[in-house]
This record gives C-alpha cells, structure tokens and sequence, in this order.
C-alpha cells in the first residue's frame, strides 16, 4: 500500500509554491500604490512639472530688485555712516576710575580684568588722619568674550567707561584681542562728543530743583537791594531839612 503525498495528506488543492506566489503579489500590489502615491502627491493630485518653472522664478526675483536701489558699500574705500550711538570699543578714561569694581562684578561674560593695590595718603593738614585709596595696577577687557552688551558702562558711578564707534581692531590672533588699559585710554581719543540737549525736553528734576532754588535766592538778594536804596533815600531829605 503506497503512503498518500504531502498535499494529499494536508487536503490542499493548492500548488507547493502558492504562499510564495501570493507573497509576490502582495508586494507587487504595494508597489503598485507607492508608485500612484509619488505620481499623484500627498493631497491626491497629480503632481505635473512644467519645463522653464524654475527659470521663470529666477527671472521674477531677477526682475524685482533689478529697480531696487544699490546697496553695495564700497568699504574700506568709503567708511559706513554711523549712527551716534554706535557700540564699537570701550574707551577708559582712567583719571575717574576708583576701582569700585561694579562693572567686573557685573559683566555677564566675566571679560573685565581689574587689579588694584592700596597704598595711604598722608593728611591733608597737620593733625589729620591718614587715608587710604585704592590704585589701578591693571584694567583690561577681552574682546573676544565681549558681546557688547553696555552693562558695564550703565552701571560705572563716576563715568570712567565710554563707548567709541571704532570698530576696526581685528587681530590675526585672538589675545591680541585683550586690550589693557593703555590701549584702553587711547580708545577715548574716538569717543565722540555728547549730542546737544534738545531746548524743549524737560529739565532733570535735580536741576529743576537747583534752578528754582537760585531764582529764589536771586529774587530775595533783589528785594533786600531794592529796599536798602529805598531806606537811604528816604533818610537823605529828612536829615536835610532838620
């Protein structure tokens, strides 16, 4: 008695290669729908390129600024017109520092270098009491960490640091960038001048206050005049006739 086959025994009709066969078919039919998705795009419509899309876009941006007006500067040749309060480099003006140390403590980017050294100062007058100040051994600020924000300038007391529009210290090499103190105060022969005050913005409160203080001042000083001639001529006839 022969033994039945292996497709008799499972009771399939089926060819030995069927799951194979509908494998590929599953693949091919998936293939087919990435192939309608890439033709007809994301949304469902068919995506069409028009030969010349491109060139006709240059030749539109070509065409708008062809009528704009140039912007090219010519620098170095001819230097750019700044605004008066342009941030370039910080001059030191050294005579009004007193190495309170503010603007060192203050500096986000820790880029302000500051020594300093006590030494005393005998009195004034005989009798007096010595005194001791601080003096500046070292004031450097490292460009390259500075980011320009104007702190240490805002919050110096007695006016020692000053903005300049200069902005041509480039370095070929980047500690060169670390400007001590002499570089510092050559830096303040660029600062420019301070704009006029505007004739109609209002006084400071502090200076109003003064201003007033003296115009009152002034006018008792003219009464207590006025009324002195007033008393020396009334007494002049008077002593006359007796």
């Amino acid at each position: 008695m022969s033994r039945p086959g292996r497709h008799e025994a499972q009771g399939s009709g089926e060819p030995e290669d069927g799951g194979s066969s509908r494998g590929s078919q599953h693949r091919h039919d998936r293939h087919d729908r990435h192939s309608s998705d890439v033709e007809r795009g994301n949304d469902g419509s068919k995506e069409r390129k028009v030969f010349g899309t491109g060139l006709a876009k240059g030749l539109a941006v070509t065409l708008r600024t062809m009528t704009r007006r140039a912007v090219t500067e010519h620098y170095p040749e001819a230097q750019p017109e700044l605004p008066p309060r342009t941030r370039g480099v910080i001059g030191l003006f050294e005579e009004n520092c007193t190495v309170c140390m503010l603007c060192a403590r203050e500096c986000p980017d820790w880029c302000i270098y500051i020594d300093s050294h006590k030494e005393t100062v005998p009195p004034a007058a005989p009798g007096g009491r010595e005194r001791s100040r601080n003096v500046l051994d070292r004031f450097a600020i490292d460009f390259a960490l500075c980011m320009y924000c104007g702190i240490c300038i805002e919050v110096c007391p007695f006016d020692a640091l000053f903005w300049s529009p200069e902005f041509e210290y480039a370095e070929t090499d980047i500690h060169e960038l670390t400007h001590e103190r002499d570089k510092l105060r050559a830096w303040m022969w660029t600062v420019p001048e301070p704009p006029a005050l505007d004739e109609a913005a209002e006084d400071a409160k502090e200076l109003a206050t003064a201003r007033r203080t003296a115009d009152k001042l002034a006018a008792q000083e003219r009464a207590e005049a006025s009324g002195g001639r007033g008393a020396q001529g009334g007494d002049g006839p008077g002593e006359g006739a007796s």
